[in-house]
């Protein structure tokens, strides 16, 4: 599989970016593409444009019924989040389908998803169409197996997606004489990391994120939803991180993460459930586990829903205690309970 750095560098050969910036991590060079420009601030209003102060904190949950049906007219009155044990007073209160999204989508091309690309790359392409607002959201798709391939960096042009999408194949690997392939392994955990640290907080996103107001105080930043929807069977061989470890990241940048967990179990086993469940529900997202094509659509269509009904709360942590390891603790309880929310367990604070 080609690197991140190896991918950009043919596509700048065929004129397709303008340029890169280049990042290390873990040893490895990773390129990301260019910022895109983003829409003329000037003309977005105060509901699209959510500020968030140094000293403040931002998170973004979702609430469901009984029936697992999204629950969207909620108010602040109707929660309690409390910061390290301790109860906060919200200073802002929304939903947040208004604020912009940066998503990215990952796909296994490992041996393990060969049979099911095809139906995967279908069912993203609706995601896509369903879900991503041209000009407003941010979108960039990337594959990995031993390593991380970056196919479109961040942009809010949807027909790129779709077209990046389409070229996705998996890659051929040489087989010897008796049709056996180099065990190369599949690195997961290593993709989430690189996917949310190079992607949804590189170059573009920081740009994106940041507040053009010179009078607003030090590292304050613009308020956006970041997601990332893996497809992939949910098994590691490969990866230098471990769980804990992306599992920490994707809290620490408020990423919010999805999973359609996916296998040929005829050749490689059953899903790995246990990985992908802890993933997502660590960062106040969803698992998935499909069975067929119809259901993968129907996945989608859930995540879509999930995305469009979330809310956003602001507050300023005040008292309650860290834990061993410095990170805080949120939780999020609804006034009624028979109602569950999604949402980010904890985080680290701001140095």
């Amino acid at each position: 599989m080609k690197s991140i750095s190896s991918v950009i560098a043919a596509a700048l050969s065929f004129g397709l970016l303008a340029g890169a910036a280049t990042a290390q991590n873990d040893s490895r060079s990773r390129v990301v593409p260019p910022p895109q420009q983003p829409g003329d601030s000037s003309a977005q209003q105060d509901g699209d444009v959510v500020t968030i102060f140094a000293n403040s904190k931002g998170v973004i949950f979702s609430v469901v019924d009984e029936q697992n049906r999204i629950v969207s007219n909620l108010k602040a009155s109707d929660v309690e989040i409390l910061d390290g044990g301790a109860r906060q007073e919200i200073d802002i209160f929304r939903t947040s389908n208004d604020l912009p999204m940066m998503l990215a989508v990952l796909i296994d091309t490992s041996a393990s998803q060969e049979s099911l690309l095809p139906a995967e790359k279908r069912a993203v392409d609706v995601f896509l169409d369903s879900s991503f607002r041209t000009g407003k959201d941010y979108g960039a798709i990337l594959t990995f197996q031993g390593e991380t391939a970056l196919v479109n960096g961040l942009t809010t042009n949807l027909r790129q997606l779709k077209s990046a999408l389409g070229r996705i194949e998996r890659e051929q690997q040489f087989r010897d004489e008796t049709n056996g392939t180099p065990q190369l392994g599949t690195a997961l955990f290593d993709a989430v990391e690189v996917t949310a640290q190079e992607v949804l907080n590189g170059k573009t996103a920081r740009r994106v994120t940041s507040v053009r107001d010179p009078s607003a105080p030090e590292n304050s930043r613009r308020a956006i939803r970041r997601a990332l929807c893996v497809l992939t069977d949910g098994k590691d061989t490969a990866s230098q991180k471990n769980l804990s470890q992306v599992i920490a990241r994707a809290q620490r940048l408020g990423i919010i993460i999805y999973a359609l967990g996916m296998g040929d179990r005829f050749r490689f086993g059953d899903v790995d459930k246990e990985n992908l469940e802890k993933l997502c529900a660590s960062s106040g997202g969803k698992a998935f586990f499909p069975a067929s094509e119809l259901d993968l659509e129907r996945s989608f269509k859930q995540i879509v829903d999930d995305l469009s009904g979330q809310y956003i709360a602001v507050y300023r942590p005040t008292g309650g205690n860290a834990q061993t390891d410095g990170r805080r603790a949120i939780q999020i309880k609804p006034k009624n309970p028979r109602l569950r929310v999604f949402h980010q367990t904890e985080y680290e604070p701001e140095q």
